[in-house]
Protein backbone atom coordinates (compact mmCIF):
# COMPACT_ATOMS: atom_id res chain seq x y z
CA UNK A 1 0.00 0.00 0.00
CA UNK A 2 1.73 3.51 -1.06
CA UNK A 3 2.13 5.32 1.87
CA UNK A 4 0.49 8.81 2.64
CA UNK A 5 1.23 11.95 4.34
CA UNK A 6 -2.25 12.17 6.32
CA UNK A 7 -1.04 8.56 7.95
CA UNK A 8 2.27 7.87 7.31
CA UNK A 9 4.11 11.29 6.35
CA UNK A 10 7.65 9.27 7.84
CA UNK A 11 7.59 7.24 4.68
CA UNK A 12 6.09 9.59 2.48
CA UNK A 13 8.07 12.09 3.18
CA UNK A 14 11.33 9.86 3.01
CA UNK A 15 10.23 8.05 0.14
CA UNK A 16 8.86 11.08 -2.54
CA UNK A 17 9.96 14.28 -3.21
CA UNK A 18 6.61 16.26 -3.35
CA UNK A 19 6.26 18.92 -6.48
CA UNK A 20 5.72 22.34 -6.20
CA UNK A 21 2.46 21.72 -8.62
CA UNK A 22 1.35 19.29 -6.39
CA UNK A 23 1.65 21.43 -3.65
CA UNK A 24 0.18 24.56 -5.32
CA UNK A 25 -3.03 22.36 -5.98
CA UNK A 26 -3.50 20.79 -2.32
CA UNK A 27 -3.33 24.92 -0.85
CA UNK A 28 -5.63 26.31 -3.89
CA UNK A 29 -8.33 23.65 -2.95
CA UNK A 30 -7.59 24.04 0.70
CA UNK A 31 -8.13 27.92 0.41
CA UNK A 32 -11.23 27.43 -2.46
CA UNK A 33 -12.82 25.34 0.23
CA UNK A 34 -12.31 27.63 3.13
CA UNK A 35 -13.49 30.52 1.27
CA UNK A 36 -16.60 28.48 0.18
CA UNK A 37 -17.87 28.53 3.76
CA UNK A 38 -19.18 32.03 2.58
CA UNK A 39 -21.22 31.36 -0.12
CA UNK A 40 -24.37 30.40 1.89
CA UNK A 41 -24.53 34.24 3.14
CA UNK A 42 -24.18 35.88 0.15
CA UNK A 43 -27.72 36.94 -0.35
CA UNK A 44 -27.10 39.00 2.45
CA UNK A 45 -24.63 41.27 1.53
CA UNK A 46 -26.29 44.99 0.49
CA UNK A 47 -25.74 44.25 -3.50
CA UNK A 48 -26.68 41.57 -5.92
CA UNK A 49 -23.89 38.72 -6.53
CA UNK A 50 -24.27 37.08 -9.66
CA UNK A 51 -23.68 33.35 -9.80
CA UNK A 52 -20.63 34.15 -11.71
CA UNK A 53 -18.68 36.65 -9.57
CA UNK A 54 -19.59 34.49 -6.51
CA UNK A 55 -17.60 31.74 -8.35
CA UNK A 56 -15.01 34.28 -9.50
CA UNK A 57 -14.71 35.77 -5.57
CA UNK A 58 -14.50 32.11 -4.11
CA UNK A 59 -11.70 31.03 -6.23
CA UNK A 60 -9.67 34.40 -6.60
CA UNK A 61 -9.96 34.92 -2.83
CA UNK A 62 -8.98 30.95 -2.35
CA UNK A 63 -5.96 31.72 -4.61
CA UNK A 64 -4.87 34.80 -2.34
CA UNK A 65 -4.96 32.74 1.09
CA UNK A 66 -3.30 29.94 0.18
CA UNK A 67 -0.98 32.09 -1.76
CA UNK A 68 -0.04 34.42 1.10
CA UNK A 69 -0.57 31.24 3.86
CA UNK A 70 1.96 29.41 1.77
CA UNK A 71 4.22 31.99 1.78
CA UNK A 72 4.27 33.25 4.69
CA UNK A 73 4.80 29.39 6.25
CA UNK A 74 7.43 28.93 3.45
CA UNK A 75 9.66 31.61 4.55
CA UNK A 76 8.51 31.10 8.53
CA UNK A 77 9.82 27.55 8.45
CA UNK A 78 12.71 28.22 6.15
CA UNK A 79 14.51 30.99 8.45
CA UNK A 80 13.25 29.32 11.59
CA UNK A 81 15.13 26.04 10.14
CA UNK A 82 18.33 28.03 9.55
CA UNK A 83 18.48 29.41 12.57
CA UNK A 84 19.22 25.82 13.97
CA UNK A 85 21.10 24.13 11.22
CA UNK A 86 18.62 23.52 8.15
CA UNK A 87 19.88 22.91 4.78
CA UNK A 88 17.83 22.16 1.69
CA UNK A 89 16.34 24.24 -0.94
CA UNK A 90 13.12 26.57 0.03
CA UNK A 91 11.73 25.03 -3.01
CA UNK A 92 11.36 21.49 -1.24
CA UNK A 93 10.57 23.38 1.82
CA UNK A 94 7.70 24.75 -0.19
CA UNK A 95 6.51 21.99 -1.63
CA UNK A 96 7.06 19.66 1.61
CA UNK A 97 4.61 22.34 3.47
CA UNK A 98 2.26 22.29 1.12
CA UNK A 99 1.68 18.53 1.34
CA UNK A 100 1.84 18.50 4.73
CA UNK A 101 -1.20 20.93 4.62
CA UNK A 102 -3.61 18.35 3.75
CA UNK A 103 -5.10 18.24 7.25
CA UNK A 104 -5.87 21.96 6.83
CA UNK A 105 -7.87 20.77 3.88
CA UNK A 106 -9.95 18.66 5.46
CA UNK A 107 -10.66 21.07 8.66
CA UNK A 108 -11.74 23.42 6.26
CA UNK A 109 -14.01 21.02 4.04
CA UNK A 110 -15.81 19.54 7.43
CA UNK A 111 -16.15 23.04 8.82
CA UNK A 112 -17.39 24.68 4.67
CA UNK A 113 -20.12 21.63 4.71
CA UNK A 114 -21.38 22.14 8.38
CA UNK A 115 -22.27 25.63 7.23
CA UNK A 116 -23.66 24.55 3.81
CA UNK A 117 -25.91 21.88 5.68
CA UNK A 118 -26.76 24.71 8.36
CA UNK A 119 -27.91 26.90 5.58
CA UNK A 120 -29.45 24.16 3.40
CA UNK A 121 -32.00 23.63 6.69
CA UNK A 122 -32.59 27.37 7.37
CA UNK A 123 -30.36 27.14 10.47
CA UNK A 124 -27.48 29.22 9.23
CA UNK A 125 -25.89 31.65 12.05
CA UNK A 126 -26.71 35.32 11.71
CA UNK A 127 -23.88 37.29 10.10
CA UNK A 128 -22.81 41.38 10.25
CA UNK A 129 -20.69 42.79 7.89
CA UNK A 130 -18.16 42.54 10.75
CA UNK A 131 -18.65 38.92 12.00
CA UNK A 132 -20.99 35.78 12.32
CA UNK A 133 -22.55 35.13 15.56
CA UNK A 134 -22.03 31.58 15.44
CA UNK A 135 -23.92 29.32 18.38
CA UNK A 136 -21.92 28.00 21.00
CA UNK A 137 -22.25 24.51 20.14
CA UNK A 138 -20.93 25.59 16.38
CA UNK A 139 -17.86 27.31 17.90
CA UNK A 140 -17.06 24.26 20.22
CA UNK A 141 -17.60 22.22 17.00
CA UNK A 142 -15.50 23.89 15.03
CA UNK A 143 -12.70 24.56 17.79
CA UNK A 144 -12.06 20.83 18.34
CA UNK A 145 -12.10 20.36 14.60
CA UNK A 146 -9.75 23.11 14.78
CA UNK A 147 -7.04 21.96 17.54
CA UNK A 148 -7.27 18.45 15.90
CA UNK A 149 -6.61 19.55 12.33
CA UNK A 150 -3.97 21.68 13.91
CA UNK A 151 -2.23 19.01 15.97
CA UNK A 152 -2.24 16.80 13.13
CA UNK A 153 -0.66 19.83 10.91
CA UNK A 154 1.84 19.32 13.54
CA UNK A 155 2.89 16.03 12.93
CA UNK A 156 2.95 16.44 9.53
CA UNK A 157 5.33 19.18 9.18
CA UNK A 158 7.94 17.49 11.52
CA UNK A 159 8.14 15.06 9.15
CA UNK A 160 8.25 17.88 5.82
CA UNK A 161 10.73 20.10 7.88
CA UNK A 162 13.47 17.26 8.46
CA UNK A 163 13.15 15.79 5.01
CA UNK A 164 13.19 19.58 3.28
CA UNK A 165 16.11 20.64 5.83
CA UNK A 166 17.78 17.80 6.57
CA UNK A 167 17.23 18.34 10.47
CA UNK A 168 17.19 15.99 13.47
CA UNK A 169 13.87 15.01 14.14
CA UNK A 170 13.71 17.26 17.61
CA UNK A 171 14.45 20.15 15.51
CA UNK A 172 11.87 19.90 12.87
CA UNK A 173 8.92 18.87 15.77
CA UNK A 174 10.61 22.31 17.52
CA UNK A 175 10.03 24.59 14.02
CA UNK A 176 6.50 22.33 13.62
CA UNK A 177 5.36 23.64 17.14
CA UNK A 178 6.08 27.28 16.51
CA UNK A 179 4.04 27.57 13.38
CA UNK A 180 1.18 25.29 14.71
CA UNK A 181 1.31 26.71 18.04
CA UNK A 182 0.09 30.36 16.38
CA UNK A 183 -3.69 28.53 14.45
CA UNK A 184 -3.94 26.60 17.36
CA UNK A 185 -4.11 29.13 20.25
CA UNK A 186 -6.47 31.56 17.91
CA UNK A 187 -8.43 28.43 17.63
CA UNK A 188 -8.88 27.90 21.46
CA UNK A 189 -9.03 31.50 22.16
CA UNK A 190 -11.89 31.40 19.78
CA UNK A 191 -13.86 29.94 22.52
CA UNK A 192 -13.72 33.01 25.41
Amino acid sequence: MPSTPLFAPDEFFSQRSPSLASAAIILLFTGVVAVASAVPYADQLPFKVTPEALVFSVLIGGLIGAAGIWTVSTVAVYLLTAVVGGTGSIARTAANIGWASLPLLLLNTISTLTLWVLASTGNAPPITMTQMQLPSWLLRFTAVIGVIGYVWLGYLLTYAIRDARNLEIRCSAGVAGIISIIPLLNTVLSLF
